[in-house]
């Protein structure tokens, strides 16, 4: 029997502008294909009423599942709930829900805010809907039938969506008799995707259980592991480990690990502090250490150096080196990492010395030229290691910090391969 057909409708002018990327649609398409539904088509309207009823519509119309997200705030642009109303009620007036108008009274009650008269525009549903209760924001959602579909209308903001998804949706439309799908996440940077995909050879075959594909984000490499049926679980793990072991050392970590989550549990595994010191990616590695709950256990600080000044005064960078060999050097990036050991206490250090652009390239470095120095203090030793990132300004700071990130994860555990943009 074939699988339950479902679709995914996303709302939003910033969508459809490009000004917001859509997470959604794929969040919401994986967890519907790891529950047993067929996904068969993702679609974007911008905030109009016609358009919604349109898009929801054609959707339920070929679909026994429709996730829509987004368009349910108390502003007159947010006008999900009209275009389900005027599908189910044929634009009745809506009701106000005693449990939503609770839910928001108590929401802002519990951080001392008076609620705005607009706001109770979010306790109303139509008369056919059902609410979904929203315990982490102010929009609640919808759940209906239009036609022989079930439609689920959910708040934009994933941290609201994707509780509600799994508490509310994927328990009532996952089909009885589905076979159990599970599916594993190992992160990789530092290799491109093909090559990965040599690296795991006939694991990526088609038609193969448990299935193994990557996919490629932010210049991380994931790989996914699906295995469907009895024992998943332990099959879905097994794999993603042989697939760890097959890509090693790229391999960072499994499920929602990044680089810096994986870069701080190993310092902590060895008893070790990391320090940074950074120029071009202006604290950007510092910021993805701090991102992370419970990194002042194993992350000391660091420095912004983005000035040859404070390279020295700040990190004792000696001002004759920088003369002879320039700011973005070897020398100037090994320099300014035993610098932030020295300075800062810490055992372990990265520092990143380059040339971001869009201006700034010189003879022999051009725009995209990075110097990346880790220093370990125990070992009384430093390498620095120089990179050509290609890409606009943005890309070009952040694969460099990504990069930064994994030489000094690489440091601690004992591991070393060449990195995808690495130029002798």
């Amino acid at each position: 029997m074939s699988a339950p057909r479902a679709a995914v409708l996303s709302v939003g002018d910033e969508l459809v502008l490009g000004a917001t990327l859509d997470t959604n649609s794929r969040t919401v398409s994986g967890a519907l294909r790891d529950a047993g539904l067929d996904v068969t088509e993702h679609r974007t309207v911008a905030d109009d009423r016609a358009a919604i009823e349109e898009a929801l519509a054609a959707l339920a119309a070929r679909n026994s599942v429709v996730v829509v997200t987004g368009g349910l705030g108390p502003t007159d642009d947010d006008l999900t709930r009209d275009a389900l109303n005027a599908e189910l009620d044929g634009g009745a007036a809506q009701v106000e829900d005693p449990q939503a108008r609770a839910d928001l009274e108590a929401w802002f009650a519990g951080r001392g805010r008076p609620m705005a008269s607009i706001n109770l525009r979010q306790a109303l549903r139509p008369r056919s809907a059902r609410i979904l209760r929203n315990l982490e924001g102010t929009a609640p959602g919808l759940a209906a039938r239009v036609g022989g579909a079930r439609v689920y209308c959910l708040p934009g903001p994933p941290r609201e969506m994707v509780p509600l998804l799994e508490r509310d949706v994927l328990p009532e439309v996952r089909p009885e008799g589905a076979p159990q799908v599970v599916a594993r996440v190992v992160g990789s940077f530092g290799i491109g995707e093909s090559a990965l995909a040599e690296m795991l050879g006939d694991r990526m075959a088609r038609g193969r259980e448990p299935a193994v594909g990557t996919t490629a984000s932010g210049s991380v490499v994931s790989v996914r592991v699906v295995a469907r049926g009895a024992d998943a679980a332990r099959r879905a793990d097994a794999e993603a480990g042989e697939c760890a072991r097959a890509i090693a050392p790229y391999a960072f970590g499994r499920g929602d690990a990044t680089l810096a989550s994986s870069l701080l549990d190993a310092c902590r595994a060895a008893r070790r502090t990391l320090a940074v010191a950074e120029s071009c990616t202006g604290g950007l590695v510092g910021g993805m250490l701090t991102a992370v709950p419970g990194s002042s256990d194993a992350f000391a600080g660091g420095w912004i150096t983005y000035t040859n000044e404070l390279k020295s005064s700040a990190l004792g960078v000696d001002r004759g080196l920088i003369e002879r060999h320039g700011a973005v050097s070897a020398e100037v990036a090994l320099a300014m990492a035993e610098g932030a050991c020295r300075a800062s206490g810490a055992s372990l250090s990265v520092a990143i010395t380059g040339i971001a652009g869009p201006g700034g390239a010189v003879p022999g470095k051009p725009v995209g030229t990075v110097w990346i120095a880790v220093h370990d203090a125990v070992r009384g030793s430093g390498r620095a290691r120089r990179f050509e990132f290609p890409g606009a300004r943005d890309i070009v700071r952040d694969r460099a910090a990504k990069t930064a990130l994994q030489l000094a994860r690489w440091q601690l555990a004992g591991e070393d391969a060449p990195i995808i943009w690495e130029r002798p």
